[in-house]
């Protein structure tokens, strides 16, 4: 089956899928960046909806939406017992 994952891959698992089920230009790059992190890090599906635009702002500004998105969905996530507590991004 070639949706099975090795030993070495659950460890250090491959690229998430992602596919954009409505496309909004602004903000497809965020939620798609935003579901994979969340994916990868309660090994789960991850459905992100997103409005957020970034357009003219600095990288580092756009860094700090992501991780304050994923800081605090993870903090909402890590109620449930069976995630993997992980830190940083």
């Amino acid at each position: 089956m070639p949706n099975l994952l090795t030993p070495e891959q659950r460890l250090n698992p491959p690229d998430s899928l992602s596919t954009a089920l409505y496309s909004v230009a602004n903000s497809v790059d965020f939620a798609t960046r935003v579901a994979k992190i969340i994916a990868r890090k309660t090994e789960k599906p991850a459905y992100v909806g997103c409005s957020v635009s970034f357009t003219g702002a600095v990288v580092e500004e756009e860094i700090e939406g992501v991780r304050t998105a994923i800081d605090t969905i993870m903090s909402e996530l890590e109620m449930i017992d069976d995630l993997p507590k992980t830190n940083g991004i």
